[in-house]
């Protein structure tokens, strides 16, 4: 009986060392990304597919970023926006 108490302490033990250390990781990792702050720079792009911020600058980005700021223009010719505000119902 005294042996399967040292057992299950054990399992007990490398459980919890298990699961501290994959709370370790997951913070580490997580703080790693926040302490790595990436300023907008104009025409590229930030990649964060990795895990972390990378900026690029390829032909196929600036390509891709002329075309949708096409599209986002020819979507936005035809929006106004009136000076008034929306009058809300009174009941």
């Amino acid at each position: 009986m005294h042996l399967l108490n040292r057992r299950r302490t054990a399992s007990a033990l490398i459980a919890l060392a298990a699961a501290a250390a994959a709370l370790w990781i997951y913070h580490s990792r997580t703080a790693a990304a926040r302490r790595a702050p990436v300023p907008i720079q104009d025409g590229k792009t930030i990649d964060f597919s990795s895990g972390s911020p990378v900026v690029k600058d390829s032909a196929a980005d600036k390509a891709s970023l002329d075309r949708t700021v096409s599209e986002m223009d020819a979507a936005s010719r035809t929006v106004t926006f009136s000076g008034e505000p929306t009058p809300t119902p009174t009941k």
